[in-house]
């Protein structure tokens, strides 16, 4: 069983030239749920730490238990980590420093699968009586889509948030749309992804977002990303 690990969290503000800082401005809260098969399905509560102008990095919040979140951070520029703390600390802390131990150096092996895919802007949906943009992400390679059973994302936009850049947590999503940038900003209301049969396999769903300001931060020597 993996360690609990005590981060250090403080309610002050510390500046040192030898610390690399992530700067958060939003907590979104999603219900994220599993469907397995047609008898069975899991939901659980998710949150997203972000920052509405800079979409290269993000942390993604689970219950670890009663008690503790389990954080996984990426930066898709070089890093990533994953760590447990405690719930009370989400809501008190505005600075969050990570050790080095905790730390270590990310590449995506699948960037080169941003030539097998693409975004493909959809027609808006009507929930509720409010218009919503929709994206997919899915594959353009059909001869290799249909060897691999490959699934496809759909992606529903609240219109009314596009001060946020798109919320994508797989790499692949992240890379396809720095490389081309063709799809609306805006933090998604829902997304879904389909197995290639067509089942519904993820849900995701927004409870709501909220300002917020909070920092990670990191030693300088264990800052393995790369410029831009």
């Amino acid at each position: 069983m993996k360690q609990l690990i005590t981060l250090i969290l403080t309610l002050s503000t510390i500046f040192c030239f030898s610390q690399k800082q992530y700067e958060f401005d939003y907590l979104i809260e999603y219900k994220h749920t599993f469907y397995n098969d047609s008898l069975t399905e899991k939901t659980i509560s998710r949150y997203y730490l972000t920052n509405a102008k800079k979409n290269s990095y993000l942390a993604v919040i689970t219950n670890l238990d009663s008690l503790n979140y389990q954080m996984d951070f990426k930066d898709e520029n070089g890093l990533s980590f994953n760590v447990n703390f405690l719930k009370s600390d989400l809501i008190k802390a505005e600075l969050i420093n990570v050790e080095c131990d905790y730390i270590w150096k990310y590449r995506n092996p699948y960037k080169f699968r941003i030539k097998e895919y693409d975004f493909f802007n959809l027609k808006d949906t009507l929930i509720n009586g409010i218009v919503y943009a929709r994206y997919k992400l899915t594959s353009i390679k059909p001869k290799k889509e249909k060897r691999k059973k490959l699934g496809t994302e759909i992606y529903i936009i609240d219109k009314n948030t596009k001060f946020h850049l798109p919320v994508l947590y797989f790499s692949t999503a992240y890379e396809e749309w720095r490389s081309k940038k063709n799809i609306p900003n805006g933090i998604f209301k829902e997304r879904l992804l389909f197995e290639y049969s067509g089942k519904l396999s993820i849900k995701e769903e927004i409870v709501g977002y909220n300002k917020i300001n909070k920092k990670i931060i990191i030693n300088a020597k264990c800052d393995y990303t790369e410029n831009e």
